[in-house]
């Protein structure tokens, strides 16, 4: 049977463009209509004013799929998926779901947080998510990690990008 798909499915992908240009939809034109950009800063901060590193990161989702991103450290695991729905108003709910695992503060295994927000947002508006909260070195040293996140439909951001 899977013989006889491949021809089938080969031959429909070869006609794809000539149906579009009949007047007919192009199924991929519909998903690129509905697929977002989801961008990314994640940043470790010192003591909230100085930032010690950061990442940028561009991921391209349709409502409803997630993106992760996955922060590791020498002693920590920081993890953040991030859910966008596009609602039909063309708004977004953002649902954005952190998991980190750090050292026990007796030092003997690690402690497991999660957390989870939903948030509703406009394309392109800039949240900020802080899934891990606040951390303390051995020298007293305040961190904080945060990521910046802003969802746009793609056909907007792929625009934006080429401005640049």
């Amino acid at each position: 049977m899977f013989k006889f798909l491949s021809p089938v499915l080969l031959l429909l992908l070869a006609h794809a463009p000539s149906l579009a240009a009949d007047g007919e939809t192009n199924p991929l034109d519909l998903v690129k209509g509905e697929a977002l950009s989801v961008n990314i800063v994640a940043r470790v901060m010192e003591s909230g004013h100085v930032t010690v590193w950061n990442m940028e990161s561009r991921k391209v989702t349709i409502s409803g799929r997630g993106v992760q991103v996955r922060l590791e450290g020498d002693n920590v695991l920081v993890l953040a998926h991030l859910i966008p729905y596009l609602n039909q108003d063309h708004s977004i709910l953002l649902v954005a779901l952190g998991q980190v695992w750090a050292p026990a503060a007796d030092k003997k295994g690690y402690k497991y947080y999660s957390t989870m927000k939903s948030l509703p947002i406009t394309p392109g508006e800039k949240v900020f998510f802080f899934p891990f909260g606040m951390a303390v070195d051995q020298k007293s040293n305040v961190y904080t990690v945060e990521l910046e996140i802003q969802v746009m439909p793609y056909s907007t951001s792929k625009a934006n990008s080429t401005k640049k």
